[in-house]
């Protein structure tokens, strides 16, 4: 895999980034250590959950000022993407209600609850479009407002201190066996 992404080198020599050239510079953007690689999984699920539309963009700039591996915080914004959308957006909409303790804002279309395909064929067996369920799905989210909000909120929160920690943990974790193995290895060479 690591053949078919570009170099680091070739990144840096682009003629679209010429102007922001001297911000990519840093090693901490591009290498993978623990701090680094933990604050980009942070901003990647926050992100990933906070803005709909151009989160490796929102990802890459966040991860530049703030000093952390780019490619893991353009990573970590897959958290969301075409096939979770929907059920994140809706189970966000629930908590919302929930910590808002109101009732629904905007009546649910029988397609929310069910997956584009399962969408396509309604339970009158009448085939909607998948631009007609798209469409269904914006008005609903237009409408869902604060409860939604909130929703994205608590899960981009919970999901960054998560993700930080569970990076770190793993680091750790790793570096533990990394260090049990070596041991090992030196018991194993010394003759008794």
């Amino acid at each position: 895999m690591a053949r078919w992404l570009p170099k680091r080198s070739e990144i840096l020599e682009s003629r679209w980034l010429k102007s922001h050239r001297h911000l990519l510079q840093d090693r901490r953007l591009w290498r993978f250590e623990r701090h680094s690689v933990a604050k980009a999984a942070a901003i990647g699920v926050f992100i990933g959950f906070m803005i709909p539309i151009a989160q490796f963009i929102a990802a890459a700039a966040t991860a530049v000022a703030m000093r952390a591996n780019i490619s893991i915080a353009m990573a970590g914004t897959l958290v969301t993407n075409p096939l979770t959308f929907p059920p994140v957006y809706w189970l966000a909409y629930k908590v919302g209600l929930w910590v808002h303790g109101g009732k629904p804002q905007v009546a649910e279309p029988d397609v929310l609850s069910h997956t584009l395909d399962e969408a396509l064929v309604e339970t009158t067996g009448k085939m909607i479009s998948s631009m007609e369920w798209l469409h269904q799905a914006m008005d609903w989210l237009q409408g869902a407002g604060l409860p939604l909000v909130t929703g994205l909120a608590i899960f981009a929160v919970v999901g960054a201190i998560s993700a930080y920690v569970l990076v770190q943990l793993g680091w750790h974790l790793r570096m533990q066996l990394r260090g049990m193995a070596r041991r090992n290895r030196v018991q194993n060479r010394t003759p008794q």
